[in-house]
């Protein structure tokens, strides 16, 4: 059996951020309902198009963007200066809310890596203008909570 067979494929982590955008995306229409959590992730977690997803990843996003939605949207509103957050469209503000809690609380994860995953997302659910958006606002998030770590890769 060769190397390559007996490898073990990772969880993706890309397809759980796919997800958690969804999930999010139901549970902030749904008027924050934490209530609602549950069965949206296992809806999320039943989709055919998302086998091999980070399922644990899904869970700890969802859960901790939604436990900690206060403090995110705090960080978010300081870097948009000047503009409510309700006039974000919901898709753009949940992938803000994921970004912004992987800058502060996964921290293995290099900003840049967040970042470009983030536009990923955007490119995926929201229009070509918004990409601009997201990437000048995690930014200023990053800059903010991982001063340290941007300034060594500036």
């Amino acid at each position: 059996m060769s190397q390559q067979s007996r490898k073990v494929k990772k969880p993706n982590r890309h397809l759980a951020r796919e997800s958690a955008v969804e999930a999010l995306y139901a549970w902030h229409n749904g008027g924050n309902d934490t209530a609602m959590i549950p069965s949206i992730l296992a809806d999320r977690l039943s989709q055919e198009d998302k086998r091999g997803q980070d399922e644990d990843y899904l869970r700890e996003v969802v859960y901790g963007v939604s436990e900690g939605v206060a403090e995110l949207d705090e960080l978010i509103g300081q870097a948009v200066k000047g503009r409510s957050l309700r006039s974000i469209a919901h898709v753009e503000l949940n992938i803000l809310r994921i970004a912004v809690w992987e800058l502060k609380f996964r921290l293995e994860i290099p900003y840049r890596v967040i970042i470009n995953e983030a536009l990923e997302l955007t490119r995926a659910y929201a229009d070509e203008p918004s990409r601009g958006f997201i990437n000048g606002v995690i930014d200023k998030v990053a800059r903010q909570v991982r001063q340290e770590e941007v300034k060594q890769q500036r």
